[in-house]
């Protein structure tokens, strides 16, 4: 899936990648992570991830910690979607948003 934009958002600092999609949709972006997270050794659920979700419980956000233990994989994941590593201020984690 393609993402529509990626911007800092400010308050609690996060990179936010956002996709404009169903939420049912947006599992699609949670499969594409896993499949990166495979490739490199990763087993996601192991804490690499939290997930937000809506009143009825449909998947609207993912959030990568920027991390010394995720980085490999916030790195990947931002590559997949062609953002470059170094949009990403400091400390800051990346959230993966269908809004």
């Amino acid at each position: 899936m393609k993402p529509v934009s990626s911007e800092v958002v400010t308050l609690a600092p996060y990179f936010k990648i956002k996709f404009e999609c169903s939420n049912r949709a947006f599992y699609d972006v949670k499969s594409e992570i896993c499949e990166i997270a495979d490739k490199i050794g990763i087993e996601i659920q192991d804490g690499y991830i939290s997930e937000k979700c809506d009143f009825e419980g449909d998947l609207e956000k993912i959030i990568i910690y920027n991390d010394e233990r995720s980085f490999d994989l916030l790195s990947s994941v931002m590559e997949f979607y062609n953002v470059p590593l170094s949009d990403l201020p400091s400390g800051c984690n990346l959230v993966l948003s269908i809004f």
